[in-house]
């Protein structure tokens, strides 16, 4: 008799009470996974999407598992990360690249900052960090803003890292808590968390984050470096704009995609359309949270099962709400890209294929990431390993927060760091008894703490803003995790209200 193996492995109780000597050893095999991933990422300089495919095989055969079913929960936890995730990541990189390719992120950038005098512009560069940082990645949001960055560093005569911190923080908190960020996609999608109110209460959480580890830290640094500058006699302004770093190439070697000159390069062309402007680039980034919106809120509008209803929900599907907002940026921004000889009339097709490079090692690392979160469900570590920190009382969101920390600092990555805590988490998020959208939220939150050497954003930072190691631990660290500890703060309270 063959039995169908997900009605014996799937899905298996967590059992707080009977604590058994199985349980403990699936917790030592939990632990030796995460130990043999950092072995394998840290020490040997795996790829951190073999790293993980590697633990999660040695995950299902020490902890017990049929051979046979270890590669069978392997292959269905990828196939359900990219069910969730995969289109919505490449509709995201198509809408960041419209951004950057027809001006319409500096042309917001722009206009925010040069409305807000100087005690403004902090708040300024959060809120346009905390608006640009949604739609595109944490590098490729630095990369837009930092010749910003720049300019109100060379008028205040301050470091661009002190300047640069609220940007940091808005562009950071954003990529650990927003959808269609592939981190925190990656925890609703295993949490099966309210896409809509992940965003909402994401920026509940991450706004006053973010003004806590950016704004507020800077004003605390600010007069330490200008006590520091008078005790050693240099001259302030002169001193610092000496070393303001130009805005060059993108980091890591990216080149700019066909039709985007990169940042502080205009395009010298008689012929060359005007840049987009500010509002619509604001359309393009708020049309698809708005429509996720919609979705959320379609039940409480409209009866359940009309076809208002449906329509409503249609509309907010992730997937469908990028894909419109992706449509109608082609039509309002792809007429502002600048086209060059070699582009011809296909050169939105070409646009929109280079921007899926930059995310194809991020949904090779998510896709494995989905694997290790299968075995860890069908194998019964997960279950065990929560069980026995629920036995111990530990909160639940704290326990989410502690998981991703703990990754976090040994490994460095945030995406991994997510990956790992909400994996472990998610096949008894519905058992913990509290809203998986604070699960997604504070498992986001533990992934952002105390970012140093071995997290490339570390020497993202210290390479774009010219400064040493202990410069970058004290400043970039430090609000780093001021970000991560305010934010589960704000959370709990959240979760409490």
């Amino acid at each position: 008799m063959v039995r169908n193996p997900a009605s014996v492995w799937n899905n298996l109780p967590v059992n707080v009470h009977a604590v058994t000597a199985h349980d403990w050893y699936l917790l030592a095999c939990v632990a030796g996974t995460v130990l043999l991933l950092l072995l394998l990422v840290v020490k040997l300089k795996l790829h951190a999407a073999l790293g993980l495919s590697i633990a999660a095989l040695g995950l299902g055969i020490a902890s017990g598992m049929p051979l046979k079913q270890v590669p069978l929960s392997f292959s269905v936890g990828v196939g359900n990360m990219m069910g969730h995730i995969a289109i919505i990541l490449g509709m995201g990189a198509i809408l960041g690249q419209l951004l950057a390719s027809s001006g319409g992120a500096a042309s917001l950038s722009k206009t925010l900052v040069e409305g807000c005098g100087p005690k403004g512009l902090p708040w300024a560069l959060l809120g346009l960090s905390l608006l640009v940082g949604m739609p595109v990645f944490f590098e490729v949001g630095l990369v837009l803003l930092f010749p910003i960055v720049v300019e109100a560093a060379r008028r205040s005569g301050r470091p661009p890292i002190l300047v640069g911190l609220p940007v940091l923080a808005g562009l950071s908190i954003t990529h650990g808590l927003i959808p269609p960020h592939p981190s925190a996609l990656l925890a609703a999608a295993l949490f099966h968390a309210d896409i809509g109110r992940v965003i909402l209460w994401g920026m509940l959480v991450g706004a006053p984050a973010a003004a806590l580890a950016g704004p507020v830290v800077g004003w605390v640094l600010i007069p330490r470096w200008e006590r520091r500058q008078a005790k050693l006699g240099v001259a302030t302004v002169g001193s610092v704009v000496s070393q303001v770093p130009k805005a060059g190439p993108p980091p890591h070697g990216r080149r700019p995609a066909r039709g985007d000159p990169g940042p502080g390069a205009p395009i010298a062309r008689e012929n060359a359309p005007a840049p987009a402007g500010a509002v619509l680039a604001l359309v393009a980034i708020l049309l698809p949270i708005a429509l996720i919106f919609v979705g959320s809120w379609a039940d409480a509008v409209t009866a359940p099962g009309g076809i208002p209803n449906q329509a409503m929900h249609l509309l907010g599907y992730p997937d469908v709400a990028m894909l419109l907002a992706v449509l109608v940026a082609l039509a309002t921004l792809g007429g502002r890209i600048p086209r060059e000889p070699h582009h011809g009339p296909d050169m939105l097709r070409r646009l929109t294929a280079d921007s899926f490079v930059p995310i194809a090692g991020v949904l090779v690392i998510l896709s494995a990431a989905g694997g290790l979160s299968g075995v860890l469900r069908d194998s019964g570590a997960a279950q065990a390993t929560v069980g026995l920190a629920l036995g111990a009382h530990m909160p639940p969101l704290v326990l989410a927060w502690a998981l991703a920390a703990v990754v976090r600092v040994c490994m460095g990555s945030s995406t991994v760091a997510m990956a790992v805590a909400s994996g472990v988490l998610a096949p008894v998020a519905g058992q913990m008894g509290v809203r998986p959208e604070m699960l997604v939220l504070a498992t986001g939150c533990g992934s952002l703490l105390l970012s140093h050497v071995n997290d490339s954003g570390f020497w993202l930072v210290c390479s774009l803003f010219k400064l040493d190691v202990k410069g970058t631990l004290a400043t970039w660290s430090v609000m780093e995790t001021v970000l991560s500890v305010s934010g589960l703060g704000i959370t709990l309270l959240l979760a409490a209200l």
